[in-house]
């Protein structure tokens, strides 16, 4: 007997976007025009083979919302991955001191992880020893990262270790502009 499940699917990843959607940030809801390059990169997570992305570009140019929207946009087409977006904020607080182990093996684990703002903040040796891994990890079983930044040089302020491991199989989108918070 052949059951028919397409229903239950269909539910399910619903349930997935609506979940997803009810985590974005309100004020990253709206509407927009999502990058080619990141759209692109959105549909490589389905062969695999999305490597990471690294979105740069000056304060407000919606860098984040280009995060939430690929991954919303992946969840409705079918993406059944494990996502993980952590804003600077989030991240800053597992590596602590004191870091949040816990936390740090989900980030290692998710089949995409998001870093908001990664740089923004000076990282010393201590987050660099705990970021590390993370890295690591995710390269050598190559899962896709995501990472914001407002900085044209990742290396200085990640160390090289960190930054060759997300620079490797990587898409880089340089999305500039004005400032469409100062605008709103």
């Amino acid at each position: 007997m052949k059951v028919d499940l397409t229903d239950w699917y269909e539910e399910h990843r619903r349930k997935r976007v609506a979940d997803f959607r009810a985590k974005r940030p309100a004020l990253l809801r709206h509407e927009g025009n999502l990058h080619d390059d990141v759209a692109g990169w959105g549909s490589r997570l389905f062969d695999k083979t999305a490597g990471n992305l690294i979105l740069m570009g000056p304060t407000g140019t919606s860098k984040t919302w280009h995060t939430w929207e690929v991954m919303e946009r992946a969840l409705a087409y079918g993406y059944a991955g494990t996502i993980l977006m952590l804003s600077q904020a989030e991240w800053q607080e597992t590596i602590g001191p004191p870091a949040d182990r816990d936390m740090l093996r989900a980030m290692r684990e998710a089949d995409v992880l998001a870093l908001d703002d990664l740089g923004s903040q000076r990282l010393n040796d201590w987050t660099r020893e705990l970021l590390l891994p993370v890295i690591d990890a995710r390269w050598a079983n190559a899962q896709p990262t995501m990472v914001t930044s407002n900085l044209a040089d990742l290396d200085e302020q990640l160390g090289e270790r960190i930054s060759s491991r997300l620079a490797h199989h990587c898409t880089v989108v340089d999305l500039d502009g004005k400032d469409l918070r100062a605008s709103a």
